[in-house]
């Protein structure tokens, strides 16, 4: 019998959300900000090492920066939920009516009968566990279980930022051993960062629904401008403040 009837089950993501938004943040963040600076040395000085010494330092700022930056974002977001719990905490020990009866009205307002309301709502009070929980996801709006620890976030922003950082950098360490034109170079480190952000917008489909071309669309033509807006920059400096070599 075939199973051509057979639909495949509807998947979620949203427990992966904070880990996969940080992770796209920093191989971003790499690709198109090292990438840009990268990219701007060169438009203002045709020297392979200047411009790879540049997008280095870009990319170990940028890692501690951005790395430091997520730890602290996700630890006081964290802070902010933990005192939010800990006074509905309280409200339930000392206000124990006052939040039955709210429970009461978020169950009117599902459109249930109000003796059922009634009744689930003093049934409910018995587990104050129970009850927090039903605070949180009604009132708070808060779901904390989905947050990741916020040395794991840093860690990863950090990881991925580099990993992005040294990609636009390949061609400009291969130009150091290997004698290639030094447009090569930099028509090399574009491609390089637009087929990595192409995959990567295609990866990303599987977590925000879009087409894959509209996904890999939206990663690649972000950053291209970006790219050819640094080097562009770069050159416009380069001509008002030319790099005098000492001889």
């Amino acid at each position: 019998m075939e199973n051509e009837n057979i639909e495949e089950p509807v998947i979620h993501y949203t427990h992966e959300a904070d880990t996969f938004r940080t992770r796209v943040f920093g191989i971003q963040d790499g690709l198109i900000g090292v990438g840009a600076i990268a990219l701007g040395a060169a438009g203002y000085s045709e020297d392979p090492l200047l411009v790879l010494v540049t997008g280095l330092i870009a990319t170990i700022a940028q890692a501690f920066s951005m790395g430091i930056g997520e730890f602290i974002s996700t630890r006081v977001r964290n802070q902010i939920i933990e005192n939010e719990i800990k006074k509905e905490k309280y409200e339930i020990e000392k206000y124990p009516e006052k939040e039955r009866e709210e429970l009461k009205q978020f169950y009117l307002s599902k459109g249930l009968p109000e003796e059922e309301a009634e009744e689930i709502s003093r049934r409910l009070m018995k587990n104050k566990e129970v009850v927090l929980h039903e605070m949180m996801i009604h009132e708070l709006k808060l779901f904390p279980e989905e947050f990741e620890n916020p040395v794991k976030l840093g860690f990863i922003m950090a990881f991925y930022l580099i990993i992005g950082g040294v990609i636009p950098l390949i061609p400009f360490i291969i130009s150091l051993f290997v004698k290639v034109p030094f447009i090569s170079a930099v028509i090399s480190s574009i491609a390089l960062v637009l087929i990595t952000l192409g995959i990567f917008g295609v990866m990303t489909t599987k977590y925000t629904g879009l087409s894959k071309w509209r996904g890999a669309f939206e990663q690649i033509g972000t950053g291209l401008l970006a790219l050819v807006g640094s080097y562009v920059g770069g050159m416009i400096l380069g001509y008002f403040f030319p790099v005098h070599v000492a001889i």
